[in-house]
């Protein structure tokens, strides 16, 4: 599945797909060096006895140098990842220290050879490390090709042109034998690559797909959020609905029942709303209800809900509130509107508006509730107008 996941490897995503492989290289790349020193020290023990110290450990040091650069690489590549435009060149160089790592184990049948051995034991379990080595470059590679082609070519070439240069029957099956050995090796090396590039591929499509469900939920819920709005406000004044306020009434009644939380209701339009509408027009008109919904607003507490019940129609919702501080507070809202005009263009328009308060009572439902309400401000309206009544 992977393998076919990287033949759809799509351009935009190629870039991404690089860097992710480069990363994990490089964490695989320095635990390997942290490794490495196990196969000098085993190629030293073997070769102790046949070669001397100083070029033993003249091999040791040059061979561990790769290795030691690869170490400070990754270390400076983990701490301070590069930028994207820098990846292809910490790529290239992790390329060329490899190539140089594997001609350096490569080196070690040369430089350890033992002329006139009959058996090649020395070269033979020096070939036995380098396969070793190769062989599992191979899965530590995997998210490189190149590094894992340069690396296992550059370290069983050297070892395969030496033997056929040396030319008995040994060495000409042993390089028959290591150059099978670097063809399988590449093979499974570039399908391992095309595994773990898939795989990675893979997980950039999910990444992606995970960013834009996270984009869709944050575009839904601010949609929803907006829903919500809409739903319980009305569109003119954005004062709470005729719906919502019913619900909060309901609500409060329900309070009162179970705990005894007193409410007052507040009822109200204002007085000839049609003759302003008739005068100056429809526009004008909304202008004056945005105004009074303003003007009405400041005077209410935090728990206090107003609402556009219909039309120049308005109902207060007041809880804790009994009926006397809810008269208060019906009268206050009266003076407010008809001290001064609610808007100056296109002309000064001063309003006044009547009341009908009704505090809530033992055995009655919302309607009940209501219609006292609605009683109280048809009894103003006949007194007068401009005035609030219980």
């Amino acid at each position: 599945m992977s393998k076919e996941l990287f033949d759809q490897i799509l351009p935009e995503n190629r870039g991404e797909v690089d860097a992710h492989c480069v990363r994990t290289l490089f964490e695989r790349a320095r635990q390997a060096t942290l490794l490495a020193p196990l196969g000098t020290l085993f190629i030293f023990w073997v070769v102790h006895t046949t070669a001397s110290l100083p070029l033993a450990i003249g091999w040791m040091i040059i061979n561990s140098l790769p290795d030691a650069l690869t170490f400070a690489l990754t270390t400076r590549y983990q701490r301070n990842p590069p930028s994207t435009g820098r990846i292809a060149a910490y790529h290239n160089w992790q390329v060329v220290l490899r190539i140089l790592q594997g001609l350096c184990w490569g080196s070690a049948v040369i430089v350890f050879h033992v002329a006139d051995d009959a058996t090649a034991f020395n070269d033979i379990a020096i070939l036995a490390v380098l396969a070793a080595i190769s062989a599992t470059n191979v899965v530590s590679m995997a998210p490189s090709f190149r590094t894992v082609a340069g690396f296992c070519i550059s370290t069983l070439l050297v070892p395969i042109l030496y033997s056929i240069w040396l030319g008995d029957t040994i060495h000409i099956k042993i390089a028959v034998a290591l150059s099978l050995l670097l063809l399988v090796e590449l093979q499974f090396g570039w399908d391992a690559y095309r595994q773990f590039a898939g795989g990675v591929h893979q997980l950039v499509l999910n990444q992606k797909i995970r960013k834009q469900l996270e984009m869709r939920n944050v575009e839904l819920d601010e949609l929803n959020r907006k829903l919500r709005v809409i739903a319980i406000h009305d569109q003119l004044t954005g004062l709470y609905n005729r719906h919502f306020m019913v619900d909060q009434i309901e609500r409060q009644r329900e309070l009162f029942v179970r705990h005894g939380n007193i409410c007052s209701i507040v009822l109200f339009d204002i007085d000839h709303f049609k003759q302003i509408n008739d005068c100056y027009g429809h526009a004008v008109g909304d202008d004056v209800l945005v105004a009074l919904s303003r003007r009405v607003e400041v005077l209410l507490r935090q728990g206090d809900a107003l609402g556009r019940y219909g039309g120049e129609e308005f109902v207060l919702l007041l809880p804790m509130t009994d009926l006397s501080a809810a008269l208060h507070l019906a009268e206050r809202i009266r003076c407010a509107l008809a001290d001064s005009p609610v808007i100056l263009k296109p002309k000064g328009i001063t309003v006044t508006a009547s009341f009908g308060v009704a505090q809530l009572e033992h055995g009655e439902d919302s309607d009940d509730w209501l219609i006292r309400a609605d009683q109280a401000l048809y009894r103003a309206k006949e007194n007068g107008r401009n005035r609030a009544m219980a």
